[in-house]
């Protein structure tokens, strides 16, 4: 990560609100980098677990590479409940769970409806709190960023089901974009 740093300048604020249990880490999506830039925002040896498409499981030496990293391979727009016991499982062993609630990169403005309920729904049925961050990633080499982490959320809301998961997901990720916009932090 040293080469990395050199590459990029990233300022990290809200460190501090980085819990010692197990929680889901909700950021917003620009780049491909962004899961790089978390890493060394929550510090390297945090014990991961990442959510990613499963197309990128089937890309030879980068799926390998993904499952020795412990990444949990998700079907988008299907309901998959190994996926669903494999995070909670995660959570369960005490690792952070990184899920960008869009499920996709997204370039240009963010809004809380795009949030899928997925991340909602693992952190309720773990009963983990979320931690909102929001990032921004350099754009080139030796480029500016930023990863600002939020305090932890406790997922509550009223309701169930579909509609209790979209209002926290929507809270959350309000809370990112309000990071984004300078909000407190």
């Amino acid at each position: 990560m040293p080469v990395f740093r050199l590459l990029y300048r990233v300022r990290i604020t809200g460190r501090e609100n980085v819990p010692e249990a197990a929680a889901v880490v909700c950021a917003n999506h620009t780049s491909m980098l962004d899961p790089i830039f978390l890493c060394i925002a929550f510090g390297l040896k945090t014990n991961w677990s990442f959510m990613a498409k499963a197309e990128l499981m089937k890309i030879p030496v980068l799926g390998s590479f993904l499952r020795a990293l412990g990444v949990i391979g998700v079907n988008r727009g299907a309901t998959d409940i190994s996926t669903l016991r494999n995070a909670i499982a995660s959570l369960n062993e005490g690792k952070k769970l990184m899920i960008f609630p869009e499920g996709t990169r997204v370039h240009g403005e963010a809004d809380v409806s795009g949030a899928k309920n997925g991340a909602a729904m693992i952190a309720c049925r773990a009963k983990t709190d979320m931690i909102p961050v929001y990032v921004k990633s350099p754009r080139h080499l030796f480029g500016k960023g930023e990863v600002i982490v939020g305090k932890p959320i406790t997922p509550e809301a009223e309701g169930t089901g579909a509609a209790k998961y979209k209002a926290v997901v929507e809270k959350v990720f309000g809370e990112i974009l309000s990071l984004g916009n300078g909000g407190e932090k």
